[in-house]
């Protein structure tokens, strides 16, 4: 078990798709930024979008795509980040609210909006890397790259 984040490009949306949408009329994008399909598609228009969506650019839908750590890993981090707080209140709220709350979580994400604030979370551990483990150097370093990533497309961060 683990935890992996994800930006995706903004070649789709920038108009940049090497081919039209095999459903033009039912293309949309859902609520975390993704494409989708409108409608109640059946396997087959899912596999058709999936595969056009994984073919519509050099990236293959995705800009950044991470490995943040195994579920030990993150339990680690989060108690390093807790350890980290600051008194009369938390200075890292978006990572450990949204980040590393649990070392499995899947299909939520954090929105491009919210980037700025966690790139400066990030940031503020990374200014006292002397005190870092390897694995905790490994996982700032791969949160400050999907933020700059989020920053660059607009797109959210997704696990």
């Amino acid at each position: 078990m683990s935890l992996d984040a994800y930006v995706r490009c903004s070649c789709i949306r920038d108009g940049k798709a090497r081919k039209p949408h095999p459903f033009p009329d039912r293309f949309t994008w859902d609520e975390s930024s993704a494409p989708s399909l409108t409608g109640d598609p059946d396997q087959a228009e899912w596999d058709a979008h999936d595969k056009w969506v994984q073919q519509a650019c050099e990236h293959e839908g995705y800009l950044v795509s991470e490995f943040l750590g195994n579920i030990t890993r993150i339990r680690n981090v989060r108690e390093f980040v807790r350890g980290l707080q600051g008194n009369p209140g938390p200075k890292f709220p978006i990572l450990l609210k949204k980040v590393v709350y649990d070392g499995t979580h899947t299909g939520d994400w954090v929105p491009a909006n919210q980037t700025p604030e966690l790139l400066k979370e990030v940031n503020l551990v990374l200014q006292s890397s002397d005190i870092l483990t390897p694995g905790e150097q490994e996982f700032f370093e791969a949160m400050k790259r999907l933020c700059e990533a989020s920053l660059a497309t607009g797109n959210p961060i997704g696990f």
